[in-house]
């Protein structure tokens, strides 16, 4: 299942991404920082769970909400959700956090230094304890250009069976700047291997300058190793 975040047309009106993103892929993913409308909740709902899954603070009804508590406890839950760890600045227990994190049926998704799932150690003990994961593979790259994770984990990250979604774009090694895909694009390999074993797998980067074609261009990227960009 491949879908599109609706932060790939980020502050455009809710309505108007789905509107845009829906009919290209099988489906979107919900994400924070659109605005929301009335019209968007009725999309969402003809959509339906089978082709939709929710991202973290993702609310029709407003741009952002609060989604932990101050134990970790996670204040909405969907079934088909990825969440992003708290951030270290929050006043939230990181081991309580861990520990329901690892209980629970969505997925918390790796992310890059100076935040918690940052680095490889930190990843490497989530995988001991059997964590939910969605792997970002930008987020990894930006891992990898700073030393944060060595080969061996890397490797581990790509082999760990408790994967439940795939993220995918583009970025320089530095910064998470959601750049559309170039057929060298790090782990993109990898990710249309996850796609095609069935792991739902979602394409975040930004598309506001796209043309149509250039959509469905890096759409075929994920799915084809033969397709190019244009």
């Amino acid at each position: 299942m491949l879908l599109l975040a609706t932060s790939c047309l980020q502050s455009r009106p809710l309505d108007e991404a789905i509107e845009a993103l829906a009919p290209l892929a099988d489906g979107v993913q919900l994400a924070p920082g659109n605005p929301p409308s009335q019209r968007a909740r009725d999309l969402v709902a003809a959509l339906g769970d089978d082709r939709t899954r929710h991202h973290h603070t993702f609310d029709p009804g407003s741009l952002k909400r609060a989604i932990y508590a101050s134990d970790g406890a996670m204040l909405h839950t969907h079934e088909r959700w990825s969440v992003h760890p708290p951030l270290p600045r929050e006043a939230i227990d990181y081991e309580l956090w861990f520990a329901r994190a690892c209980a629970a049926p969505w997925a918390t998704e790796v992310m890059y230094p100076g935040e918690w799932l940052g680095t490889g150690a930190e990843l490497a003990r989530a995988m001991d304890a059997r964590m939910p994961l969605a792997i970002d593979i930008s987020h990894l790259f930006i891992q990898r250009c700073a030393r944060a994770i060595d080969d061996a984990t890397l490797r581990r990250v790509f082999d760990y069976d408790n994967i439940l979604e795939v993220h995918v774009s583009g970025n320089d090694g530095a910064h998470d700047s959601h750049r559309p895909l170039r057929a060298d694009t790090f782990g993109l390999p990898w990710a249309r291997e996850r796609l095609a074993s069935g792991t739902p797998t979602i394409l975040e980067c930004y598309m506001h300058k796209l043309s149509l074609d250039d959509r469905r261009r890096q759409i075929d990227l994920v799915r084809s190793a033969n397709s190019k960009p244009g």
